[in-house]
């Protein structure tokens, strides 16, 4: 009887441990995506929908930085600074009012493109992103895109996120 209570008690613990260590693993398995850098619309992507979908800003762009994560609850944060164009007309400033974030997700169904609220960007391309959109159930291969919404709805992009190993 002895022994019984000791392994049913060794048993009890050794659950716990095991249970503990899955709760810390799910909450930092919990950010879909996190960069500290994006890549600009330039050459063949200006104008072109790309594989999500998307249709690349007008004209080319640069950007200084841009960085952001996206958690398992449509979360988003991002930052972008120096965010403009540098051709003619424009010539070193962003011409765009408000920018807004599109999350991408490939699904068993296909692409599926989530897409934020307007934020306020400056005339040098700085802005700041905090929303939360409706993520499909399974997002895999998240990425992030900064743009505008069009007047007709049709989201335009200006910057996407780097995979970390792509800096």
């Amino acid at each position: 009887m002895r022994a019984f209570r000791k392994l049913l008690v060794g048993t009890i613990g050794a659950l716990s441990l095991v249970g503990l260590g899955s709760a810390s693993v799910g909450a930092h398995s919990d950010t879909l995506l996190e960069f500290n850098s994006m890549s600009p619309v330039t050459g063949a992507a200006v104008g072109a929908v790309n594989d999500r979908g998307l249709t690349g800003g007008g004209l080319p762009w640069v950007i200084k930085s841009g960085r952001g994560e996206v958690d398992g609850d449509g979360q988003v944060s991002a930052r972008v600074k120096g965010l403009i164009i540098v051709v003619a007309p424009v010539n070193g400033k962003n011409p765009i009012a408000n920018f807004s974030a599109t999350v991408s997700c490939i699904t068993p169904g296909g692409i599926v493109n989530v897409t934020s609220g307007l934020f306020p960007a400056s005339s040098t391309g700085n802005s700041k992103i905090k929303a939360t959109v409706t993520l499909p159930s399974r997002c895999d291969k998240p990425e992030l895109f900064v743009g505008t919404t069009t007047k007709t709805g049709a989201f335009v992009w200006f910057a996407e996120s780097n995979a970390e190993d792509e800096d």
